[in-house]
Formats: C-alpha cells, sequence, structure tokens
C-alpha cells in the first residue's frame, strides 16, 4: 500500500515534516505550493508542523570550525518529533546538505550520517511511530548546482552525493519503513528540469514531484 492511501487508512491528526530549506518550502511561489503544503492537502493531514530549518544538516558532526552546524536535525528531533504523544504522520526529507558539504571529511561524512540518521529512526520507531513515518532521499542537485553554496558546500561529486542517496534507501530497508524516492524521482525528468534559478532549491514543480514521491512511497 502506498504511503498516502495507507495513512488516510489510519486517521492521522496532522503532518510534521523534517528537513532543511526544502521542506520549509524554499523557492515555491506559493505557500500552498511547498511540498509540505501539497502533501497534507492530498491526505486530509492538517494541521501541518513544519520543523524544517533552512541551512540544516542531520548530522552533528564536527565542521571544518571544530564545532558542529547549529540547529542539526540529530540535536533536534526529540523536541520537534517526541515532544508529547500523538498521531500525525512524519516525513522526513534531510541528508542534501550534508552530501553538499565537503569541508571536513574525517569528521562530517557518510558514515556519520548514516550513524546518526539510524539512531534517530531507532527513536522514533521506539516511540510508535513506525507505521506513521517515511523517509526520502535527498532531493537531486542539478550538476551546475554541484558548484553553487557557501564555504564548504561545493565541489561534491555526483558519486560522493548519491552516497547519501544509498544510506536512507538502505536505512528505509532495515527498518522496513515507507521510502520516498525523491532523488530517483527528480533525476528522471533530466538534469536541472525541476530546479529553480538559484539551482539549488526546487521549483514548484520539483515540490510536486516531492509531494508525489512521498504520496507513493512504498515500504521497504
Amino acid at each position: 500500500m502506498r504511503f498516502g492511501v495507507h495513512l488516510k487508512s489510519l486517521g492521522i491528526s496532522g503532518v510534521r515534516v523534517f528537513g532543511d530549506s526544502i521542506t520549509a518550502g524554499f523557492n515555491a511561489s506559493q505557500p500552498h505550493l511547498t511540498w509540505p503544503a501539497l502533501f497534507a492537502a492530498e491526505v486530509n493531514g492538517f494541521p501541518v508542523r513544519n520543523h524544517a530549518i533552512p541551512g540544516t544538516i542531520l548530522q552533528g558532526s564536527r565542521l571544518a570550525d571544530g564545532k558542529p552546524r547549529p540547529d542539526n536535525g540529530i540535536g533536534r528531533f526529540e523536541n520537534a518529533l517526541l515532544d508529547a504523544p500523538h498521531r500525525d504522520a512524519i516525513l522526513i526529507l534531510y541528508g542534501y546538505n550534508d552530501a553538499r558539504y565537503t569541508a571536513a571529511p574525517d569528521t562530517m561524512n557518510v558514515r556519520s550520517f548514516a550513524h546518526d540518521y539510524a539512531k534517530m529512526l531507532k527513536k522514533l520507531i521506539e516511540a510508535g511511530h513506525a507505521e506513521r513515518l517515511a523517509i526520502g532521499s535527498p532531493p537531486y542537485i542539478p550538476e551546475a548546482g554541484l558548484c553553487v553554496g557557501s564555504t564548504g558546500f561545493t565541489s561534491q561529486t555526483r558519486m560522493g552525493f548519491e552516497g547519501y542517496v544509498e544510506v536512507v534507501r538502505k536505512l528505509a530497508r532495515h527498518f522496513s519503513l515507507f521510502y520516498a524516492p525523491v532523488y530517483e524521482s527528480m533525476k528522471a525528468h533530466g538534469d536541472g528540469a525541476l530546479a529553480s534559478a538559484d539551482l539549488v532549491h526546487p521549483s514548484d514543480a520539483g515540490h510536486r514531484a516531492i509531494l508525489d514521491a512521498f504520496i507513493n512511497a512504498a515500504r521497504s
């Protein structure tokens, strides 16, 4: 059963989303065209509790300055997603900025990402949220977008970026969770086809592609 249909059968109380600027809705032309708003409308899942913070990463690893990036996902997910008992759907779209950062490979890397992501998922599953939880692979970034960004967030290779995609796919399979193939779905449209002018954030069509990936997410 696809995730959207599955949620309707459960009767959820709302939708919680967790991620970075793409989940916050950057570069959608209207608030109702962001992928979280579109998803909630599809599954009658209002209210939407958007716990995305632009510029964040999931892992709590040290950056090149020797400090973790502020507001990282592993450090804040309990307050955002486990603050009180609830029956909200939980959709996680993290890994995009983790994959883009290359300035501290010894500490901030795909292994640390996998470790912290697994730790977070275990906590969510232990709290009883597995049936209402879906995780998405990092959104596709165009080739030109790999060279765009602030200090440290450039020069990633396609192979390096796709390593983070593979981590999310494997974690979904390991924990038997609903997996949204966001990267794969966006890539199929063609390089840059769903990107906005900044080459980093999705256009309206990109947000809709993310929505479709989550609505049609299947259990791995």
